[in-house]
């Protein structure tokens, strides 16, 4: 399946992130990001199918947790 990652602003919400979402029924990975994906250094992020990118990303904003960007 088509995959997106979802960039954070730390590994700490990286895993915070993956456990909400895991509770909500989101399957995640957490990825270290190359300089290639994240301009700004290595960051880190997750891994979600690209159908659950938008629940996701409501899933994440409504919780507090922010998200840099989605690639």
């Amino acid at each position: 399946m088509d995959r997106a990652v979802i960039r954070l602003t730390s590994v700490t919400y990286s895993i915070r992130a993956q456990k909400l979402l895991g509770q909500n029924g989101i399957r995640s990975y957490i990825k270290r990001l190359s300089k290639n994906i994240n301009a700004h250094g290595c960051g880190y992020g997750l891994e979600v199918e690209r159908q659950d990118v938008q629940r996701a990303y409501g899933i994440l904003s409504s919780s507090g947790i922010r998200v840099v960007e989605i690639v």
